[in-house]
């Protein structure tokens, strides 16, 4: 392929965005391995959702704080595949991640994938309440605090009949809680920038709304 079929082809990708290969073989009536080829020498991310099926080059995305890009429920990871994603979610969670956890901020199923990289020794799991599983960190001393973290936090969350804080859902709860456990003596201001910064877009006022409803207080310095 010349140099200005391989221009055109990157020229392509920026105006679309996404393709699969399909698209691309499509409209440059070129083989797998030359599209691929061309892909790979300007840098290229695949999306962890629907299959891994779509393309992007590597400066299209504008990952968010946490690492995640989404183009018409297309989605695309810094972190790469759904496999590498789930092992860095799980990873870098203080408290570990359940399966609604983890599907909620993937968009995307995800358990069948859990057991799989149990088993291959990527991550661990652990038993709580009932059925509830947590994923944890591979490491042993990690996902121990990781589980300590998580116990922590069932004892302060509400039991099923109370009602959540205004403006808040279960897994923001849930965020807020883990980030308080985390940062006990940091404001409603700090902590919303912390928890943003993991792309869950939490404000400050909702902060305070878990803090006033479960009669949280801060700890003081000595």
């Amino acid at each position: 392929m010349t140099a200005d079929r391989h221009q055109k082809v990157i020229a392509w990708m920026k105006t679309r965005k996404v393709a699969t290969m399909k698209a691309l073989r499509h409209q440059f009536q070129v083989s797998h391995m030359t599209v691929f080829r061309i892909l790979s020498e300007y840098g290229y991310h695949t999306s962890y959702n629907r299959n891994a099926a779509f393309y992007a080059l590597r400066d299209v995305p504008q990952f968010d704080p946490a690492g995640f890009w989404a183009y018409r429920g297309i989605r695309f990871s810094r972190h790469g595949s759904l496999s590498d994603t789930i092992v860095a979610l799980v990873e870098n969670a203080a408290a570990g991640q359940t399966v609604r956890e983890l599907e909620e901020r993937l968009q995307t199923r995800a358990a069948n994938l859990l057991c799989l990289l149990v088993r291959d020794g990527r991550l661990t799991q652990r038993s709580l309440q009932g059925r509830l599983v947590v994923y944890l960190a591979s490491d042993p001393r990690q996902a121990d605090q990781q589980f300590q973290h998580r116990q922590q936090l069932l004892k302060q969350l509400p039991a099923p009949q109370q009602s959540l804080p205004e403006g808040c859902s279960t897994t923001e709860v849930i965020e807020i809680l883990r980030a308080l456990v985390l940062s006990p003596r940091a404001g409603p201001d700090q902590l919303a920038r912390q928890l943003t910064a993991r792309g869950l877009h939490i404000t400050p006022g909702q902060v305070s709304q878990v803090t006033a409803h479960y009669a949280l207080k801060k700890k003081r310095r000595p």
